[in-house]
């Protein structure tokens, strides 16, 4: 009970793209479901590199396991640009956080890396290639993340991290212009036409010899990463800077005397702590919490006994949720360092997991390809769709209110002038004349003729055979 009201409580060629980007500035306030309808939608990303879109009609319709339905796909399948673990990111405002209201970030775009050697950058609302389509990072990426203009950035940024630990910096331009309600035919309710630069390679430099995980926080600024094996543990770079700025001691030795050698599997920032702090989950299932200002971890706690692939923590800050790739996915809370509670259901490894930036939910993504929604506050399974491919990632697709209301109206429009059209349809069909028979056509007087003569020969045939 404790732990239950714990959480509770917690040159370039441009190109010219519609989306389905908020008009609203208002504050970023929690939505309660309305006269807006306010929807729920997960972008999943697999193997194969599509992309398949699940979607329920809100938060109050949740409760049945059955709600959330798949209702879109994007891609074509081909394994050799398969989308790589975890490297499913959704857009982040230039200044850092998720945005969902702001007009100059990139609210609906998700950025996806391949198993090409390439990253690219998505509108959620359409599945259409953003920013001239994906670019080349001269690796296997393992970690992508966007972000849009900021207070000292005018353009938006793509940075990846790929396996040979190579750290690769992305620009392009960026203009947007509110355009009122989009056209729903090209898949856009409300918003702004968003004209992109083509992306344009900024930077590349070497942060890690072997690396494994790695993200990027302060709206681009800040980069940790960690790999396997000596001298691949956590180190944080300032990417405009391209240097180190912290780097972490290794764990001090066992009782033993044996000290593991470093096997970072997952990390993330701690919202709220101007990047200083962020969790590292490790190949031989420890969480630790960094703070720059310490050398060591703050924290080193076991969690389960498998590897972790995915962090992430509550609005509050005060639960990390841990996945790991054994099917258990963990609350941990943060101030006295044990386990809060466990979620049921998984029947294979987890790939990825996402809080909901607004509401109390949190979604898992893995092996067993089930997307699977909890409740963050009773644990319950809320929804779960099966999305026919084993899954590599998954994020929320989050609009404003004003987004959805327009979405909705302009989506009632079109269903009318649908109907209008078939209306019509069926009574061009009506009106149409039916077309008349053939007349036979009339034999000539030679035909007739003809026609006599070959009977009176018939009959003078038999006449000598009688």
């Amino acid at each position: 009970r404790r732990c239950a009201s714990h959480c509770r409580g917690s040159g370039h060629r441009r190109t010219l793209a519609r989306s389905a980007h908020s008009i609203d500035s208002g504050t970023g306030k929690m939505f309660e479901d309305g006269a807006t309808g306010r929807r729920l939608r997960l972008i999943a990303t697999d193997e194969l590199g599509l992309l398949r879109r699940a979607e329920a009609a809100g938060r109050s319709a949740l409760g049945s396991k059955e709600t959330f339905t798949m209702n879109a796909r994007w891609g074509q399948a081909s394994r050799a640009r398969g989308i790589v673990k975890g490297c499913c990111s959704a857009g982040q405002s230039g200044d850092g956080g998720v945005v969902t209201m702001s007009d100059d970030a990139p609210s609906g775009w998700l950025a996806v890396a391949r198993n090409d050697k390439t990253a690219e950058v998505i509108e959620m609302a359409t599945g259409a290639a953003m920013g001239g389509g994906p670019v080349d990072v001269g690796g296997t990426p393992i970690a992508v993340d966007l972000f849009g203009p900021g207070s000292a950035r005018e353009g938006c940024r793509l940075v990846t991290v790929t396996e040979e630990g190579d750290a690769v910096v992305h620009a392009c331009g960026y203009e947007g212009v509110v355009t009122g309600f989009g056209d729903l035919s090209l898949g856009v309710g409300a918003g702004r036409e968003r004209i992109v630069e083509e992306w344009s390679e900024e930077s590349r430099f070497k942060v890690i010899g072997n690396a494994l995980s790695a993200r990027v926080g302060g709206g681009g600024d800040r980069l940790i990463c960690g790999g396997k094996g000596q001298g691949n543990d956590v180190k944080m770079y300032d990417v405009e800077e391209q240097k180190v700025i912290y780097k972490s001691k290794p764990p001090p030795p066992n009782w033993l005397g044996y000290r593991a050698p470093p096997y970072v599997s997952a990390m993330h920032f701690i919202p709220g702590t101007d990047c200083r702090e962020f969790l590292v989950g490790t190949g031989e299932h420890m969480l630790r919490r960094y703070d720059v200002r310490e050398k060591r971890a703050v924290m080193d706690v076991p969690i389960g006994e498998w590897v972790i692939t995915s962090l992430q923590m509550n609005h509050d800050q005060s639960v990390a949720y841990v996945a790991n790739n054994h099917g258990n996915l963990f609350g941990f809370d943060m101030k006295t360092q044990r386990m809060a509670h466990k979620f049921k259901g998984h029947q294979g490894g987890i790939r990825q997991i996402a809080v909901h930036p607004e509401e109390d939910l949190i979604v898992s993504a893995g092996l067993d390809r089930w997307l699977r929604v909890f409740s963050m506050s009773t644990r319950k399974c809320l929804g779960q769709v099966y999305m026919q491919q084993v899954m590599s990632g998954i994020q929320w697709d989050v609009r404003s209110p004003a987004w959805e209301e327009a979405f909705a109206e302009a989506e009632k429009k079109a269903k009318g002038k649908k109907k209008k059209k078939k209306a019509r349809a069926v009574e061009d069909a009506d009106e149409e004349e039916v077309p008349k028979k053939k007349k036979k056509l009339k034999k000539s007087d030679g035909e007739k003729v003809a026609k006599k003569k070959k009977k009176k020969v018939r009959r003078d045939d038999d006449d000598d055979e009688f």
